[in-house]
C-alpha cells in the first residue's frame, strides 16, 4: 500500500511507540491516543479497513478496561505488528 510521506512518517512514530511501550502505570492513559492517531491516519487508506477495525476494537477495549495490565504491552506490541503488515505490503 502506497502512503503519502507524512502519512508514513506518523504511523511509523506510532509504530514504534506501540513496539516498545514505556513500563508506565500511565500507559491506559497514553496508548489510546495513539491508536486513535493510527486510526486517523489509515481513514485515508480503503486497503486499511480490516487494520483500523481491529485498532478500534483495541481502543474500545482500552476504554472498557478489559486489557489487563498483565498482557497490555504484549497487545500494543500485536497492534504495531498489524500496522507494520499493512505498511509492508
Amino acid at each position: 500500500m502506497k502512503m503519502r510521506n507524512d502519512d508514513v512518517k506518523k504511523i511509523t512514530e506510532i509504530k514504534q511507540y506501540l513496539l516498545d511501550p514505556p513500563m508506565s502505570f500511565k500507559l491506559y492513559d497514553y496508548a489510546p491516543n495513539y491508536l486513535r492517531d493510527a486510526i486517523l491516519v489509515l481513514n485515508n487508506y480503503p486497503d486499511a479497513k480490516d487494520v483500523i477495525d481491529y485498532l478500534q476494537t483495541l481502543a474500545e477495549q482500552f476504554d472498557n478496561k478489559t486489557i489487563s495490565h498483565e498482557h497490555l504491552r504484549k497487545t500494543l506490541k500485536e497492534a504495531a505488528i498489524e500496522i507494520n503488515k499493512l505498511t509492508n505490503k
